[in-house]
């Protein structure tokens, strides 16, 4: 069973839509108790949360609306909501969002696959997904956003629940970060979604938003950070307020506000034995607490058709490092996906992939002999059925959006375009053992945000392979990989297929591909590259494209 805590302030025109898509959830809300926490709105709020008492209380095991004499603000008002339940697990969600039919159920099988070490579940938030950074493997975030998320029961009461002090946002940080410094882990969950009517724009900035999430961001420093973090947090402090005005008056709240905040220091500076630990448990990186993802405002949304997508993995004789790669497969919030595995050489990955993953709707097939990574994609296209095809090195890793997101492009395209591309991580990596696989990461960078432009294709590669999703009728029509190279041979492809079709560019990062870190390694790798692009610099000049005046005029404008 769940207990659902629920805060309302003058939120009436919210009810309608939260209440009624519970009807269509697709678990038994017999095992529901809702608590409705009202910071004391105004008499039309709470009438109207009486009648939705009246309305939907029957469909739940217990429905009860707590009225507030005053508003206590977010997290104060979520501790009583809290303490008024008795489930193991409790869940946290505003009062702007929506169920899916699955969401508790998605919720329930997260829980039941988790170990102890998860001690909070966090929800993936429709249409605007937050975009911090989670590990594409484990699902593990270095906070969690109080939006919507399950929690411990006995975790959070252990803790104190959220602190009453902070009366509107990082309250979720804070919590986030106490949590794991008790040890556990927080979980980002994918497939467990929900609505959330966060903004009512893209870009839309909140005032009180705005200016408590700053203030609050220094205030954590006191009790997450050291002297220099501190430090630092009054500088930004002081940057954004002699900066340009975010907002007509946005000036005079942050200056108002971060005099006000010395009255806090004192609490947050109250540690104790915990020093140590909170500071581990943070993450600063300036007003965010994790690096970010491109796509904070990409419209997320259900693909209008699922049409079975193909995903190209090529491998070559390391298991351990296709095991991640598959992981990453598993996890996609899209559902209709074929793998297709061409092994160069001996078939060592197939013992496995059938112990590992018989979950999975896998097409494998060694090719005993080495006929090199080229031949071997061909292969893998030649054996595909889907309509779309994406490759997926055996080292690279996608989100798990990233197939939902490609195909909910390519099936609403406006104009009859072919493929699409997202935005990526490149990952240095510094390799200790292939097998077991055991690596360092040394930094997330955002290499190529390139909107689509034939004309800049041409004369270097900005799509690295597993960003693109393209129509197999592209490989039927116009033939595949170069199989007299291994390398840049998958520019040559997006050069080639540019030429028939134009491509759909989404800003959000949906995918990771590795690169080594070593100088040694990358100086032999960019000989290959050099040496490549020659013998494609000659190749090209048989290739042709018709360009309008007026598209080769808005090419030059938009790189302006």
């Amino acid at each position: 069973m769940f207990d659902i805590v629920y805060v309302s302030f003058n939120s009436k025109k919210w009810f309608e839509g939260l209440f009624s898509s519970w009807k269509n959830v697709d678990y038994d809300l017999k095992q529901v108790n809702i608590f409705v926490v009202d910071n004391n709105s105004n008499e039309e709020t709470k009438s109207a949360l009486q009648s939705v008492k009246e309305q939907y209380g029957p469909l739940f095991n217990n429905f009860e609306v707590l009225l507030q004499s005053e508003n206590y603000g977010f997290g104060k008002a979520n501790n009583i909501g809290f303490a008024k339940g008795t489930e193991d697990y409790v869940c946290f969600l505003n009062i702007d969002t929506e169920m899916f039919p699955d969401t508790l159920s998605k919720l329930e099988q997260e829980i039941k696959e988790s170990d102890e070490k998860v001690g909070l579940w966090e929800f993936r938030q429709f249409p605007y997904e937050h975009p911090k950074f989670y590990d594409v493997l484990t699902g593990e975030t270095s906070w969690s956003s109080g939006a919507a998320f399950a929690v411990r029961r006995e975790l959070f009461g252990r803790l104190g629940g959220f602190d009453e002090r902070i009366f509107m946002y990082a309250e979720d940080v804070d919590l986030s970060w106490r949590i794991k410094a008790e040890g556990y882990i927080l979980k980002y969950c994918p497939k467990v979604r929900i609505t959330h009517y966060s903004y009512e724009s893209a870009g839309e900035i909140k005032p009180v938003q705005y200016v408590s999430s700053v203030i609050n961001n220094l205030l954590l420093r006191y009790r997450f950070g050291g002297r220099k973090t501190i430090l630092k947090g009054h500088a930004l402090v002081w940057k954004v307020i002699k900066g340009p005005e975010a907002f007509e008056g946005s000036r005079k709240m942050l200056k108002k506000a971060y005099w006000g905040h010395f009255k806090q220091v004192s609490h947050f500076r109250k540690r104790g034995k915990k020093k140590i630990a909170y500071i581990q448990a943070a993450n600063f990186a300036g007003f965010d607490y994790s690096p970010i993802r491109d796509g904070a405002f990409y419209v997320n949304e259900e693909p209008a058709e699922k049409p079975l997508v193909s995903i190209i993995v090529r491998t070559c004789g390391r298991p351990a490092v296709l095991r991640e790669t598959l992981i990453s497969l598993r996890k996609q919030t899209y559902e209709n996906i074929e793998i297709v595995i061409v092994e160069d050489g001996e078939a060592k990955s197939e013992a496995m992939i059938k112990s590992e993953f018989s979950d999975l709707n896998i097409l494998y097939h060694p090719t005993i002999n080495k006929v090199g990574r080229s031949k071997a994609g061909n292969l893998a296209m030649e054996l595909a059925h889907g309509k779309y095809l994406n490759f997926l090195d055996d080292d690279d890793l996608f989100y798990a959006d990233h197939v939902e997101v490609l195909v909910s492009n390519l099936v609403k395209a406006k104009n009859g375009e072919k493929a699409a591309y997202s935005t990526a991580f490149e990952t240095p990596i510094k390799i200790e053992s292939k097998d077991p696989y055991v690596y360092e990461v040394m930094t997330y960078n955002g290499v190529h945000k390139q909107a689509f432009d034939p004309v800049m294709l041409c004369h270097h590669n900005y799509i690295p392979i597993q960003c693109i999703m393209f129509e197999k009728s592209l490989f039927e029509d116009y033939g595949g990989l170069d199989e007299t190279t291994d390398a840049l041979e998958d520019w040559d492809l997006w050069v080639r297929y540019s030429t028939h079709t134009d491509y759909i560019f989404v800003f959000k990062t949906t995918s990771i591909y590795r690169v080594p870190a070593e100088q040694v390694i990358n100086k032999d790798r960019q000989k290959a590259l050099d040496d490549a692009l020659i013998v494609m610099r000659e190749k090209h000049k048989g290739y042709r494209r018709e360009v309008s005046v007026y598209d080769l005029a808005m090419m030059y404008q938009n790189r302006g």
